[in-house]
Parts: C-alpha cells; structure tokens; sequence
C-alpha cells in the first residue's frame, strides 16, 4: 500500500477532495510554528512525500484542535490526516522532531499505565523536569496548586486494569503483523 492510501486507511479522509484553499492552514493556530502548514501536509500526502511529512514538525505540533477541520469547506479533517501521518511515523520508529514532544508523549503513556488514567500535573511536571524547563515554571505550578487548579497525583494503584488492556492490545497487534 502506498503511503497516500495508508495515510486514507488510517484517518478514514480523501485527501484527493483538498483542493488547496489554505483555510486550514489560515486558522491554525500553531501553523506559523510549523514547518509544513496543513495544506502543505495534505498537499505532501498526495504527492506521496512520505519522508517529507514523516519527519516534519506539522505531525508533532498538532494538538488536535481540528479548526482546520472545521474550516474546510470540503469537509476534509486535516487533523485525522496527521494524527494518522503521527501514527505511521510511531510505528516505524521516525522520531519527533521536536525533543519536548517525544518526552510529553512518554510521559503521558508512563502516567496512563501508571494510574490507569491521565493526572495533567505530572505529565506536565515530568515534561518539564525532563526538557530542564521546571525551575523557571515552579513559580506559576505553585500559584496555581495554591489556587486548587492543580491537584496532588493520585496513588499509582489505578492502572492495573489499563495496563491489561495495553498488554493486550500489543498481543493483538503483534499477532495482525505476522
């Protein structure tokens, strides 16, 4: 399967109906951050620039907000084009180009099969110790923990049954890629 199918496969999009309007790109908000805007992604994924896109910034600087989804006016989501184009980079080992991003994704899995859910705080905590960004925010933590915006982590014996469902899950994918 070529790249542009697989990339249609995963996020269920036709990136052929993207004609180049650019709204998506105009509204997003992390767009002046990235390397390829969202249409120069769907324009890559049709072109079948595979590395292009694999091992951009665009991938990894999405957060999923879908203005640019709710933008087009094809009805294309340029957002479930690159949270697919996310996942195949994953999958084949490609990693992000951006450093905070790698150690954010690792803590948030670690956090997941640790409480068995998300505790915001220590992903973002974890995030900032490791990137060596935490002394020059603990005045902000601190203000908003006195504030209650921010809770004590929870104790690490919630995870057991996620960390069934994860297992299982690589079973299952292990057992589809034979």
């Amino acid at each position: 399967m070529d790249f542009r199918s697989e990339i249609e496969a995963l996020s269920g999009q036709n990136t052929n109906l993207c004609f180049q309007c650019s709204k998506c790109s105009a509204g997003c908000p992390l767009g002046d951050k990235m390397d390829l805007k969202p249409a120069q992604v769907m324009h890559s994924i049709r072109l079948g620039r595979e590395q292009a896109v694999l091992n951009s910034t665009a991938i990894w600087l999405c957060v999923g907000c879908e203005t640019c989804s709710a933008r087009c006016p094809q009805g294309v989501e340029p957002a479930a084009a690159i949270n697919a184009a996310r996942l195949m980079a994953m999958q084949q080992g490609v990693p992000p180009q951006i450093k905070e991003v790698d150690i954010y994704y690792r803590g948030f899995v670690d956090n997941m099969r640790l409480n068995g859910k998300i505790h915001d705080a220590s992903v973002a905590g974890i995030t900032q110790l490791l990137t060596g960004q935490l002394v020059e925010n603990l005045p902000l933590a601190w203000k908003l923990f006195k504030r209650g915006r921010v809770k004590p982590p929870p104790l690490p014996f919630g995870g057991s049954d996620f960390r069934k469902v994860y297992r299982k899950s690589f079973e299952i994918e292990e057992g589809s890629a034979l």
